[in-house]
This record gives structure tokens, C-alpha cells and sequence, in this order.
């Protein structure tokens, strides 16, 4: 033990250690209350602040942790009921019509199929196209274009393109305004408000979706339009129900100058188009209008 007395430098050196321990518990001392303090105020708080946070992730996050999940369960659904279809469709195919499928067709076919087989009209159309490449009956039919075309169909063209299944012309129109006062050419102008009108899937929802389905269908080369010809067998009445027709007569009701019509119109299936319906739809048959 140092002595005060004897020695100036030890009690000089007392003193410096008494003071340092003296301060140092009265750290600890405040760290302790701090803690304590902390603890006390933040506690809760952080608590609750946790739980805040954790309901904030769960629901952005943990929200979509489940949608991934449900999406990965319903993928895994989806792809069963594609190998089961698949499956099913190559069972129909008598084993002396069994032919191995050409790459050139599987291969596209499967790669497109497993980013579209969650919808189930897709689905089907792929499947059929695999089981017709392996059919010695209509592989000649396939077309290596038709994966692609495919995958570039909605379910809503899909079922648009069944409609043609039975008959490969249907009917369409365009509403239309012709302007009374000729031109100083001699010619009446006229404004087209609704193009490719189509009626024949009972599953559209507006006449602008039927309009789209019918313009993409054209554009892959599966139908071709015309206007000015006409389907024999099919009442062009139905044209003149929609509300969308009936508004456009209200609107122009009251101006001599505009006078609304009807200009009919077809869709036929082209070659393609006629061999992709008879793969995808195999039971029915194409009858000309």
C-alpha cells in the first residue's frame, strides 16, 4: 500500500488512483442509470417499433412471400394438368400413327409452353401441337411457326380462333359515319369509329376486346379480313343491337350531314389458320362459308 505520509510522490500517486476509481464507478455508475434509463423509456418503444416493423414487412413483404408461394403451388397444379393433358392426348393417338416428333417442333414447343401453361386455353393449344407432331394423321399439318404463334396468343384470341373451328369464315363490320356532302372529288368521305366489330365469342367483354383479338389474329397470319364481303349464312342484325351502335345512331340523330352504317364485313381462316384449328380443335371440322 502506498504511503500518504512518508512520501510526497506516493501520496501524490494516491490521490491520482482514488480519483481515477472514484471516477471510474461514477461512469459505471452513470452507464448503469443510462442502461437502466434506456431500458426503461426506449424499451417499449423499440418493442413496439419492432412490431410495427414486423407487421409493415409481413404485410409488403410477407404478402408477397405468400403470393409467391400460392403462385408457386398454383404453377406446380398448372404443370401437372399440362403433362396430364399432354399425356391424355397422346394416349388417343392409335399406336401404329405414332410417330417420333421433330425437334424442330418439341423443342420451341416445350421451351415457349413452360412460360405460358398457367393458362389453361395456352395450355391445351401447346399440348395439342406436341400430340400432333407425334400423329402420322396430321403432323403433316404442323407448322414449326406455331409455337411461336402461340405464345404470342391471349386466352381471350385463343378462344376467339375456336370460334372459327366450325366455320372458317364468321362475320364482322365496322361502324361507320358517312359524311352526307361529297368531297370536291365527288366522293363520299366517311370516319370509322368501331373497327373488326366480331360477335361470334360469347365471351368477350366489349367490342374493343373483340376488335384487338380479331386485329392480333390477322396479324399472325391466321385470318385475313374483308370488308365488303359477306358470310351468306350469317344475320347481320346482331350488328345493329349493340349499345354501342344504338349510341352512335343517338348521337347523330339530329345531324343530316352524318349518317351512321353498317359496313359488313368477314374473317376467313387462312391455310395456316386452318391447320393450327384442326391440331388445336380436333373435333370439329372445317366447313367453308
Amino acid at each position: 500500500m502506498l504511503c500518504r505520509a512518508a512520501c510526497p510522490t506516493c501520496h501524490f500517486f494516491s490521490v491520482v488512483v482514488e480519483s481515477r476509481q472514484r471516477k471510474g464507478r461514477w461512469i459505471m455508475a452513470e452507464e448503469n442509470k443510462n442502461e437502466s434509463l434506456r431500458l426503461k423509456l426506449f424499451g417499449p418503444v423499440a418493442g413496439a417499433v419492432g412490431e410495427t416493423l414486423q407487421d409493415a414487412w409481413d404485410l409488403v413483404f410477407g404478402g408477397f412471400g405468400n403470393y409467391v408461394e400460392k403462385k408457386r403451388l398454383s404453377r406446380g397444379k398448372a404443370l401437372e394438368d399440362f403433362k396430364a393433358t399432354l399425356e391424355n392426348k397422346i394416349n388417343e393417338i392409335p399406336i401404329d400413327q405414332l410417330r417420333e416428333p421433330p425437334i424442330s417442333v418439341i423443342g420451341p414447343t416445350l421451351e415457349a409452353s413452360k412460360y405460358y401453361f398457367e393458362e389453361e386455353e395456352i395450355r391445351a393449344m401447346f399440348a395439342s401441337v406436341i400430340s400432333a407432331s407425334m400423329d402420322a394423321r396430321v403432323n403433316s399439318l404442323v407448322h414449326p411457326s406455331f409455337p411461336t404463334i402461340i405464345q404470342q396468343l391471349s386466352a381471350t384470341d385463343a378462344q376467339t380462333l375456336a370460334c372459327f373451328k366450325d366455320n372458317n369464315a364468321l362475320p364482322l363490320c365496322e361502324y361507320r359515319v358517312r359524311n352526307i356532302a361529297p368531297h370536291s372529288s365527288g366522293q363520299e368521305s366517311y370516319k370509322i369509329l368501331y373497327t373488326n366489330v366480331f360477335l361470334s365469342n360469347p365471351k368477350l367483354r366489349s367490342l374493343r376486346q373483340g376488335a384487338r383479338s380479331i386485329t392480333m389474329l390477322s396479324k399472325l397470319g391466321l385470318i385475313d379480313i374483308f370488308y365488303g364481303k359477306v358470310v351468306t349464312s350469317a344475320d347481320y342484325k346482331f350488328f345493329e343491337k349493340t349499345v354501342e351502335y344504338r349510341t352512335i345512331l343517338s348521337m347523330f340523330q339530329d345531324n343530316p350531314q352524318q349518317q351512321p352504317y353498317i359496313q359488313k364485313g368477314c374473317a376467313k381462316l387462312t391455310p395456316l389458320g386452318e391447320s393450327l384449328c384442326t391440331i388445336c380443335f380436333p373435333d370439329s371440322s372445317q366447313s367453308d362459308s
